[in-house]
């Protein structure tokens, strides 16, 4: 229980931390006055004073903040050299991006002693069994077989070949998947019907898919430090590209907002994946920030990607946005992320509550 409870806290300071680090440096670098700089939340532990900066460690152990002298936003003609709004657009984007840019770098780095430690993972695309009694299982196709195509669209990886399955069977279940595999430098083809199967989704319930019931090849992958870079860089451009992949079947309704997750999940992940080994942990910290990175740049208010497409239009026509404008932006921007973030915690206490029955 212990451990659970120290590696959640561990999973979130760190990654907001390291976040806010990059506001920090960035700003520094800048010549921003930064006045204070916090580790943790609440009731005040230490402080001490470097510089122009107070330095401060909270008894919240969750992340920290950064604030810019001039952050407030003033209707004012003028501000200050060394104050945030006194600095051009494009100098404040790389102060707003420094967040999100420490927290993809924070991703890419732990992968690196995780692959040292070694992880499970997929051997690319091959199959490594079938779904007894589904339509794979009595196709011909061989525990081996290395999938390039469904249905013409290339596979690069396991990810691919069940996006695809799923695109095609989500728009007709009715509609053949038609694989091209390798096998022993042959190329073949198979042809097969999905057949209905009934699993659990990650929100608890039982839910009706179509599939052909092909399983991953598995494997245990532990490199050297030079192969585990390489490796690392591999699977971080992997999970970005998951994250804009899975935002793409969000909008195109392919899967169900149900099956996003917020800090009740993401705690509740973490607090079962250490018990799984420092390798799996580590890997999931990776996961976490980079998802975090990544999203948090995305152009919706409040998000720093909403600050970001105000710095671009600033920079364009020269016109700085009025206070009342951006507080009418920031607060409709902050209704519809409450409202999110009501949906998706919802969701995770009811993931709660079926795991808990289950067990």
């Amino acid at each position: 229980m212990i451990i659970s409870i120290v590696a959640v806290i561990f999973l979130f300071s760190i990654i907001i931390f390291v976040h806010e680090a990059g506001h920090f440096f960035f700003a520094k670098k800048a010549g921003i006055k930064v006045e204070t700089f916090s580790i943790g939340f609440g009731p005040k532990l230490f402080s001490w004073k470097k510089g122009e900066t107070v330095y401060l460690i909270c008894l919240i152990p969750f992340g920290g903040f950064v604030k810019m002298a001039g952050e407030e936003y003033k209707d004012k003609e003028k501000f200050d050299e060394n104050e945030y709004m006194g600095k051009p657009p494009g100098i404040r984007s790389r102060v707003i991006v420094g967040g999100s840019l420490n927290n993809l770098i924070l991703g890419f780095l732990l992968l690196i002693p995780a692959f040292m430690l070694g992880l499970p993972g997929y051997d690319g695309t091959k199959i490594g069994g079938f779904v007894k009694g589904m339509p794979a299982e009595k196709s011909g196709l061989k525990i081996g077989d290395e999938i390039i195509e469904v249905n013409g669209k290339r596979c690069r990886m396991w990810f691919d070949v069940l996006t695809n399955i799923r695109k095609i069977t989500k728009e007709n279940p009715e509609k053949n998947i038609i694989l091209k595999i390798k096998r022993n430098e042959k190329i073949l083809t198979f042809k097969m019907k999905p057949a209905p199967y009934f699993s659990s989704s990650l929100s608890g319930e039982k839910e009706k898919v179509y599939i052909i019931g092909i399983l991953p090849k598995e494997t245990q992958e532990k490199y050297p430090f030079f192969k585990a870079v390489v490796r690392a860089g591999k699977e971080f451009y992997k999970m970005c590209y998951g994250v804009f992949a899975a935002f793409k079947m969000l909008i195109k309704r392919q899967v169900s907002m149900k099956l996003l997750s917020g800090p009740v999940g993401i705690a509740k992940w973490g607090a079962e994946i250490v018990h799984y080994g420092i390798a799996r942990y580590i890997y999931f910290i990776a996961f976490v920030s980079i998802n975090l990175g990544i999203i948090n740049l995305f152009p919706i208010p409040v998000f720093d990607g909403g600050h970001l497409v105000g710095l671009f239009f600033e920079r364009i026509t020269g016109i700085r946005p009025k206070k009342k404008f951006l507080e009418i932006v920031q607060y409709a921007g902050a209704v519809l992320l409450i409202i999110l973030a009501l949906f998706i915690t919802y969701n995770d206490i009811l993931r709660v509550i079926h795991s808990a029955i289950k067990k």
